[in-house]
């Protein structure tokens, strides 16, 4: 892949931007940090009018596994049309023509990802009131969306360890069908702090929604709570697991089977993150905690 500051890449980027800002220049690039999937940069452009615009360009990098870059901006649409908070998508490239990865431009929504902790418990209830309003989003003008209504049997591939494995088979072999029969809803599939943007304190973008799918409500909530306790601990998930259980009923064991499966497959392929070691330790500890709590309570 070219890089910002080759020739190509320089290009490429000129004649992306002339599709949607005709007659601007690019002043400023910067690389914004907090995914693992896409290099991500904000650009700054002084448009032909002589305002003042920016946008945010996603590049797909080397390990991603989200949807292509149709697939995103197609969603995104239909998010914005159906009133979510979304930014906007202005351009893409699913082909990887124009700057030699799959791109995708988005509107820059000004604010911050951050959660400080004198508002923690309010903001972790905002999240949770948008997570139940993504689910109940109507999913007419969505375009089709893989399923994700069965933590079973794939629970089973995250253990590496066979013996480990056997004893997960063991524990849930009184189980019938483990798939969701419910009526499916929209799955945002990775709801954590990084992927919000707050303003005024509400939130004003959920971003990233590479990962969305259509299925089973629990399997985002159990995805929520482990990345909330990776930041807040314990206490912290289960803040935010009540404060949708306000909202929406929950089974307590599916969401207990969900979090066996969310731990398990981070502590499958957390190493392929890019992770700091000193965070990748503590997100380990975490995880192997919610897998130890999962288990117990499932064999009780």
């Amino acid at each position: 892949m070219v890089k910002p500051g080759e020739p190509a890449f320089d290009a490429g980027l000129e004649e992306l931007l002339a599709s949607v800002f005709p007659g601007s220049r690019l002043d400023a690039m910067a690389r914004l940090t907090g995914g693992v999937s896409a290099d991500v940069y904000r650009l700054d452009l002084d448009d032909r009018d002589g305002s003042r615009v920016s946008a945010v360009l996603r590049v797909h990098g080397a390990s991603h596994s989200g949807h292509d870059a149709a697939l995103e901006h197609a969603i995104l649409e239909a998010a914005g049309d159906a009133g979510l908070p979304v930014a906007a998508p202005l351009a893409m490239d699913a082909a990887g023509t124009v700057l030699g990865r799959p791109c995708l431009l988005i509107a820059h929504i000004n604010g911050s990802t951050a959660i400080p902790s004198d508002r923690r418990d309010d903001r972790l209830d905002a999240m949770a009131a948008m997570l139940a309003r993504i689910h109940k989003t109507s999913l007419e003008d969505f375009p089709l969306l893989p399923a994700r209504n069965d933590p079973l049997p794939e629970l089973f591939d995250f253990l590496v360890d066979p013996a480990e494995a056997d004893a997960w088979r063991a524990r849930l072999s009184h189980l019938g069908d483990t798939a969701y029969a419910g009526p499916p809803v929209l799955l945002h599939g990775d709801l954590w702090p990084e992927n919000l943007i707050w303003k005024d304190d509400r939130i004003a973008a959920v971003l990233d929604w590479e990962d969305a799918a259509v299925g089973d409500p629990l399997s985002d909530v159990a995805c929520t709570c482990l990345e909330v306790r990776y930041i807040f601990g314990r206490d912290g998930m289960d803040t935010f697991r009540n404060a949708y259980a306000h909202r929406t009923a929950i089974d307590p064991a599916r969401l207990t089977l969900w979090l066996a499966y969310v731990s398990a497959g981070a502590l499958r392929y957390m190493g392929d993150w890019g992770l700091p070691a000193g965070r990748e330790a503590h997100m380990r500890a975490e995880a192997l905690a919610t897998l130890a709590e999962a288990a117990e309570a499932l064999s009780a």
